[in-house]
């Protein structure tokens, strides 16, 4: 009886002992890493792979990290889950990292734990240790190429003398241009006319212009005050034409030649015209007319003589001859 007492409870522990067992092996799960490239060389990127073979509705931790993985640096991460081919009721879950580092020499990458969860039950495990081998580009007996030949003679010209071909090639041009330029503007100008048959030409031209009669006060005198001022400006050889109204002023008294009642009136046809050409006041008619007339009355009055022509012409020419042929002396 004893015996069978016996017999009876040891049976019972090893069936408890079996269904304590059954929670720890509840589903299988297999875990395998792996490189792409066990020898690589320095620089060069390989992939790092661990795969996990669980059932489909597992949660699977697979190790994260970013930056290095031991001696090695971490470029790119990828997770993955694979069901297609796998048995049914299965799935393979993918880890890739893509690696690479600058130092040489043989490394091995830790193993990584790896954890599977389905419901309340829970599978841990470590991956194997995966070996790689770096190796340098170089046998180490490699010498300077500098110290087997000479440096290489530029057969460039310096850069300095690139710059002043430059700045003499630029200054040509613009040498060229200007003297082309005058050489051109000389041949087409046509000759001046002397400063009174200029004036009366241009008197004509601007009285054709009807300015007056069409109530144009302000370009009528703004042109009559031009044309007047550069006849004096030329016949009596002075600098007013751009001259303001105090700078006239000044400029007309010292006007060798000039007729004093004219050097008022020529200051005064300033002071009268400004508020016309600038604020488009009007002047009556009766005064337009006396200014118009005026202009007449000047160049009248102050026109060179027979004899002032012909030595400006001799002036210009050269000595002038008498009616025998011989030079005149002055």
């Amino acid at each position: 009886m004893y015996r069978f007492s016996c017999i009876f409870y040891c049976r019972l522990a090893a069936i408890l002992c079996v269904f304590l067992a059954v929670p720890v092996l509840a589903f299988d799960v297999s875990v395998k890493a792996n490189v792409d490239n066990a020898q690589v060389f320095v620089g060069d990127m390989f992939n790092y792979e661990i795969q996990v073979t669980a059932p489909e509705n597992a949660i699977v931790d697979l190790p994260s990290f970013v930056g290095n993985l031991g001696s090695f640096e971490v470029k790119e991460m990828k997770n993955e889950k694979v069901t297609e081919g796998m048995p049914k009721g299965t799935a393979k879950f993918v880890w890739l990292a893509t690696l690479n580092t600058f130092v040489s020499g043989d490394f091995l990458i830790a193993p990584q734990q790896v954890s599977a969860v389905v419901g309340t039950d829970t599978v841990k495990t470590n991956t194997d240790p995966v070996a790689v081998k770096v190796a340098t580009r170089t046998t180490g007996e490699e010498t300077d190429i500098l110290e087997v030949e000479d440096p290489l003679d530029d057969p460039r010209l310096p850069q300095w003398l690139y710059v002043l071909l430059i700045v003499l090639g630029v200054a040509l041009l613009v040498f060229l241009g200007w003297f082309l330029h005058k050489k051109f503007a000389k041949q087409g100008a046509a000759p001046r006319l002397p400063p009174y048959e200029e004036a009366v030409l241009a008197l004509k031209e601007l009285r054709a212009k009807n300015y007056l009669a069409e109530g144009n006060q302000g370009d009528y005198f703004m042109a009559l005050g031009f044309i007047t001022r550069r006849y004096i400006e030329r016949r009596f050889e002075t600098d007013i034409l751009d001259a303001t109204v105090a700078e006239l002023k000044q400029r007309m008294s010292h006007v060798a030649g000039l007729p004093q009642a004219y050097k008022e009136s020529v200051v005064t046809l300033a002071v009268e015209t400004e508020p016309v050409k600038f604020a488009k006041m009007k002047l009556e008619g009766e005064r337009c007319r006396f200014w118009d007339e005026w202009a007449d009355r000047l160049l009248e009055d102050t026109k060179p003589t027979p004899e002032t022509e012909r030595d400006v012409k001799n002036d210009t020419k050269g000595p002038a001859k008498n009616d025998a042929g011989n030079v005149s002396k002055k």
